[in-house]
């Protein structure tokens, strides 16, 4: 099988132990996808590769592409950002974490994805200068339009035959909104109800820059029944709505998720 040398520029989504010395180092590179490197050596003293890599560092990456199973022989990694403001406050390094272990669980591999690999580049720079509530924002923003570029967004499209009303019944299962014109095909599907805010929320998300999120939300300076910022309307159902979207059909655990909204919104 030809080998052939690729360089091009990678996020490091996930390090794990291979051995005493080795990393299996996973990355999001911009031009094939997902991918898995393992670095031999990696902790030793006088290693090429020491300090050039860790979650939420983008690097210049050279591999052999051997195209067996997503793992790739790595040639060279050079640091291009390390994101040092990420590790200077613990709720930005936790919500980048997540958003790094959420893409690695989700993308396809070896599937260039450009827009994907901008969007969580976009999202990791941005979390350097959030405070707590807005890095819960910048999650919920990154979540839909990840959602949207993996070709698995919800289908909230209404039935034409029914009258105009604020709230839908949206079959969780099948992924899209259904009624007495559109029965569903599962006998009894799970379903939930949801508020046009909401819905007109995760539209607005998948067409706006994450800047222009954070700055309508400074702007407003709305809050909650308990005093933490809510800038937008539907913010919590669509924080309830992606739980459960996700764990259906992303096969997600729900922990992960709760926690990190435990640790930046208090629930």
């Amino acid at each position: 099988m030809p080998i052939s040398l690729i360089k091009t520029e990678a996020i490091c989504l996930n390090v794990r132990p291979f051995s005493k010395t080795s990393h299996m180092v996973t990355w999001l590179t911009r031009s094939d996808g997902c991918l898995t490197t393992p670095v031999k050596g990696a902790q030793r003293p006088k290693s090429a590769f020491l300090g050039k890599y860790d979650i939420g560092y983008t690097c210049e990456l050279i591999f052999y592409a051997r195209g067996r199973n997503g793992v790739h022989h790595i040639r060279e990694c050079s640091p291009l950002h390390f994101r040092e403001a990420l590790r200077f406050k613990w709720h930005r390094a936790c919500a980048a974490g997540y958003a790094c272990d959420l893409t690695l669980r989700t993308a396809h591999g070896e599937q260039a994805n450009e827009a994907l690999y901008i969007t969580l580049s976009t999202l990791l720079e941005t979390l350097q200068h959030c405070e707590r509530h807005e890095a819960a924002l910048a999650l919920l923003w990154y979540e839909c339009t990840l959602l949207h570029l993996l070709g698995v967004a919800p289908d909230f499209t209404p039935c034409p035959h029914c009258p105009a009303s604020d709230f839908l019944t949206f079959s969780m299962e099948e992924g899209r909104a259904f009624c007495e014109h559109r029965p569903s095909r599962l006998h009894r599907p799970p379903a939930m109800s949801l508020h046009a805010d909401m819905r007109a929320l995760f539209a607005t998300f998948i067409q706006t820059p994450l800047p222009e999120i954070l700055q309508t939300a400074r702007e407003t300076g709305r809050t909650d029944d308990l005093g933490r910022p809510e800038p937008f309307s539907g913010m919590f159902g669509l924080r309830r709505f992606l739980g459960v979207f996700m764990t259906e059909h992303l096969d997600l655990l729900p922990g992960a998720r709760r926690t990190i909204l435990d640790i930046l919104i208090g629930g």
